[in-house]
């Protein structure tokens, strides 16, 4: 059991391992989306890949390594193409096509464009390659721009890897049969990617024709290009075709790679090993071309932009306080993501995977279009990229509800909260203050008018006047007095001398017209009183 155990151990760690190593060589290829009704190429290798999207769409046997043929002059031109934008070389410059340029070059394997010694302008090279598949030129162009054939070989291995090629190498220019050459469909297309990006790439290789001007040994003469999707007059004609180049050799076979464009799309396909056949009139057909058509058809006819992710999607919805009529507000992706799918492609296989910049809750007023994260999008194992995530509409602010909640926010503050303690209590000490005060005040005008009372009444007393008579009010309507200095008192009382004779005459003193109180408040009749009082101790 324990044996059984350490080999199943065994064969789960060789196969994890297998996935590690081989992972890399997938992800290079990118995810690959497939239509059920899809052709089936009869070429060995076959590759249909959307230039825009770098998406391949079809693929048959692209990573299987096979002779190139004609398909590595695309890297000779890529290499020309990137020394004359480097300002190693200009167009107009002349080139020498030396003896040397033909030596690994057979018989009648030439274009026959270029003679030995002739001096030609370097644009005219890169025609002759594209259009004519000129051997000799490829050769000329690699001395020109590297010094030798071999050091151009060498950097256009370098280049291959640079741009990713695993399954390539490069033993000559041309790509005549050499056991030391060869490539995939898929690192080709990596090259033509890679050249399709230059605007002097796209012209040279949709040009029809091109006359190549006089030179030291030749009048000028025209070369047409040798791609029969191009020819018009070809029964290999398609409208959509914008390039690239096709070869032919008994070890590679018939090999095509084509840019079409329809509809604002460009597709790229590479055929490799395909054979001719003889239709039922009689005519010789090559699969290349007919493979080429087909996946272009297919490609542009079954696969449509669709929209993974809408800006009308409504993904989250976030609580927003003090908002005027609302308590929540929508939010939606900033922008759209759309994919090349099929036709067919199952949507409900979209994964959406959205975070918040903050869980906290927005407070109004919110804007429309703040942004508030992101959402990224997955289909079929790949990811489409991310966009923002923005609030949907505008909140406006509650000013009550805004006013209210400063209140409570100030009031939850502690010094705050003190000092208004402080204050209630200074304003209860206040009113207490001021009810004691109107109290005592109070009382003492009740004193004063008592004692008001009391002395008006003992006045009456003194001068007999009834009880009844004594203002009970504050304000009597009738009291009649006499002057203080008037009033009979016991000391006042005129006595006799006793050495005086009897029947003297007593002096009295001499009355003081009354006063009347009439009208007069307690307080005014004490103040008389009192005035009195002073006269009274003067004397």
């Amino acid at each position: 059991m324990n044996v059984l155990r350490k080999k199943a151990f065994r064969l789960t760690a060789l196969t994890l391992c297998l996935l590690s190593l081989c992972a890399p060589l997938l992800a290079l290829s990118g995810p690959e989306v497939r239509a059920e009704d899809a052709p089936a190429a009869e070429s060995a290798a076959a590759l249909l890949v959307d230039l825009d999207e770098d998406q391949v769409l079809y693929a048959k046997g692209e990573r299987d390594t096979r002779a190139p043929a004609s398909m590595v002059k695309i890297m000779t031109v890529l290499l020309g193409i990137e020394a004359y934008e480097r300002g190693d070389v200009a167009l107009t410059d002349l080139v020498d096509v030396t003896e040397d340029a033909f030596f690994d070059v057979g018989s009648g394997d030439n274009s026959g464009a270029f003679s030995p010694g002739e001096q030609v302008p370097f644009e005219a090279l890169l025609y002759s390659v594209m259009l004519t598949s000129g051997n000799e030129a490829c050769n000329a162009i690699a001395q020109r721009v590297s010094g030798s054939v071999v050091s151009f070989v060498a950097a256009m291995n370098a280049r291959a890897i640079e741009l990713g090629c695993t399954g390539t190498n490069f033993a000559n220019t041309h790509g005549l049969p050499n056991e030391h050459s060869y490539s995939t469909a898929y690192d080709l297309y990596l090259i033509t990617s890679a050249a399709w990006k230059h605007n002097l790439f796209k012209r040279l290789c949709s040009t029809e024709s091109y006359a190549i001007p006089d030179t030291n040994l030749n009048p000028s003469r025209v070369i047409r290009n040798g791609n029969s999707l191009l020819n018009a007059q070809s029964a290999y004609f398609y409208e959509y075709a914008s390039g690239v180049k096709t070869g032919y050799t008994d070890a590679a076979g018939y090999c095509a790679i084509a840019t079409a464009s329809k509809d604002g799309r460009t597709l790229l396909s590479v055929v490799l090993g395909a054979q001719s056949y003889t239709a039922e009139d009689g005519r010789t057909m090559v699969q290349s071309f007919s493979d080429t058509k087909n996946l272009m058809n297919w490609g542009f006819d079954n696969f449509v932009y669709t929209d993974l992710l809408s800006t009308l999607k409504l993904i989250d919805e976030v609580p927003v306080k003090l908002g005027l009529g609302v308590s929540s507000v929508v939010l939606r992706p900033e922008e759209k993501i759309t994919a090349l799918l099929p036709r067919d492609a199952d949507l409900s296989q979209v994964e959406l995977h959205h975070t918040l910049l903050s869980d906290e809750p927005l407070v109004a007023p919110v804007e429309e279009g703040r942004v508030m994260g992101e959402v990224s999008v997955t289909f079929q194992g790949r990811d489409y990229g991310s966009v923002r995530l923005v609030t949907n509409t505008a909140v406006e602010l509650d000013r009550a509800a805004y006013i209210g909640s400063e209140i409570r926010s100030t009031l939850r503050n502690k010094y705050v909260r003190l000092a208004i303690t402080v204050l209630v209590v200074l304003i209860i000490l206040y009113i207490a203050f001021i009810i004691y005060y109107n109290i005592r005040r109070a009382n003492k005008r009740r004193v004063a008018a008592d004692l008001a009372r009391r002395r008006v009444q003992e006045y009456r007393r003194g001068q007999n006047v009834p009880e009844e008579s004594v203002p009970a009010a504050p304000r009597p309507e009738s009291v009649s007095v006499r002057a203080a200095s008037d009033v009979p008192r016991r000391d006042d009382t005129v006595r006799q001398d006793s050495a005086a004779p009897r029947d003297a005459v007593p002096q009295t003193r001499p009355q003081r017209p009354a006063e009347t109180t009439t009208g007069l408040t307690f307080e005014e009749i004490e103040a008389i009183f009192r005035k009195r009082d002073q006269e009274t101790r003067k004397k």
